[in-house]
């Protein structure tokens, strides 16, 4: 495993990720804010992961203060266009928590490039700002790249989480209109409201992603192809737990690992807990 820091100093944050771009069969990113002038410093690595077969898919926060909606405009372009390329909003203008995550994954045949740290996809993030990031490059089977494939898989299965069309960000990109021309007056603006209103009626009518296999990694896709069809109980899934030391040999907790992954594959909506220790397989045409 390879540890580097990446602060926009010494070195810039762009220059840093654009050739892992390039080179990877999928590429996986979640941030609160994206902006136009970000995605065009990356947008020649984009292409050269597309020219060579690979994924990319974005997950993005929306903030009529901070992503842009033009930058929407082009993602959804790019992924109307090329059937490699997913877009997915969460589309809650006043979450109950602020939604701040940066995280950038990407993949290659025997390793991963892991990016987390406070870098949004803009230009500040990416060149500009004084940033912190960590970029970690480990072996694809290390419990790291599986870890953090479960944290992503969490952003991106949120439940507010939704696959955005045309009418969704037309919307979107008239409220950010409209809170630039009454940002003073904001808390007593009429449109304001019934964009509200309207943004919210679309977010219901719209589609959520649904876990696929390509989805899970690691430990998530080691327990879920162990699980039985049906009915099982946490005690069957441990008599794998010396195959699974084979796996991931360092981890010293496999049974609380266990446990945990269960939990996170509840949370996929992948199982269902239906009493103490015991589970139900749901239907497989999620995964």
């Amino acid at each position: 495993m390879e540890i580097e820091l990446v602060d926009n100093q010494s070195r810039k944050l762009c220059d840093a990720i654009e050739p892992v771009i390039a080179q990877s069969a999928e590429s996986r990113i979640a941030v609160a804010y994206v902006s136009i002038r970000g995605l065009k410093m990356l947008e020649p690595a984009f292409h050269q992961c597309l020219e060579r077969g690979g994924y990319l898919e974005f997950l993005v926060g929306l903030d009529p203060s901070a992503t842009d909606p033009q930058a929407l405009w082009t993602l959804y372009q790019l992924s109307r266009d090329k059937s490699r390329v997913a877009l997915y909003c969460l589309a809650e203008l006043d979450p109950p928590a602020v939604y701040h995550p940066k995280l950038y994954l990407f993949k290659e045949r025997d390793t991963a490039t892991i990016l987390l740290g406070s870098s949004n996809l803009t230009e500040g993030g990416l060149k500009n700002n004084i940033e912190v990031n960590v970029l970690i490059r480990a072996g694809i089977d290390e419990e790291i790249v599986s870890d953090s494939y479960a944290v992503y898989n969490s952003l991106k299965f949120h439940p507010g989480r939704i696959q955005p069309d045309e009418e969704f960000l037309g919307l979107y990109e008239e409220m950010c209109s409209v809170r630039r021309k009454y940002e003073q007056s904001l808390p007593a603006n009429t449109r304001i409201h019934q964009l509200r209103s309207r943004f919210y009626e679309k977010v219901a009518s719209l589609h959520r992603p649904v876990p696929t296999e390509r989805d899970l990694w690691g430990w998530q896709k080691l327990v879920y192809t162990r699980l039985p069809e049906g009915q099982f109980r946490t005690s069957d899934i441990y008599r794998f737990e010396e195959e699974f030391k084979k796996y991931y040999p360092g981890n010293k907790h496999i049974r609380a690992k266990i446990r945990q992954v269960l939990q996170q594959l509840r949370n996929l909506g992948l199982i269902q807990h239906t009493a103490k220790g015991t589970w139900v397989k749901r239907d497989s045409h999620h995964c």
